[in-house]
């Protein structure tokens, strides 16, 4: 092979690794739970849980009420029903954490080979109420079913 040749068929094998993996991180921070291992462990009410990781969850757009009030029971047994012990696809919005540490996301969950968005499904059957705050908000109309 002639050196010429074999330099730009080195520069073309280095710009498609670039590419491969500016595509995997990017697939990495929109499904931060790909790998497999990782699920949903504990559900500690209708709009936070927790993953296998420890890691806390906190559904955007979305407020269900409080151990204490009413509703609370049905609504953490509805979440509970829909991701406990599953693995689900958690997507970020503006923010990454709340105040109290806790990760902001839109969570989907996979059942019957069908992609379920928890945090609309969760507003839609009447477990909680839309909640909008700070900048994390690109969501809320479609949760809200506008």
């Amino acid at each position: 092979m002639k050196p010429k040749t074999l330099t730009i068929l080195s520069i073309i094998i280095f710009i498609a690794l670039i590419i491969l993996a500016i595509y995997v991180i990017s697939l990495r921070e929109y499904n931060e739970y790909s790998d497999e291992g990782v699920y949903v462990s504990k559900v500690i009410d209708g709009d936070t849980f927790e993953m296998s990781d420890d890691t806390i969850i906190r559904l955007l757009c979305v407020d269900a009420p409080e151990r204490g009030e009413n509703g609370y029971s049905e609504a953490k047994d509805f979440l509970s029903n829909m991701i406990l012990d599953k693995e689900v696809r958690l997507e970020k919005d503006i923010s990454d954490k709340d105040e109290y540490g806790r990760l902001l996301r839109y969570v989907y969950v996979n059942l019957s080979n069908i992609e379920i968005f928890v945090n609309q499904q969760v507003v839609q059957e009447d477990y909680a109420k839309i909640f909008r705050y700070g900048d994390d908000i690109s969501k809320c109309d479609e949760i809200e079913g506008k």
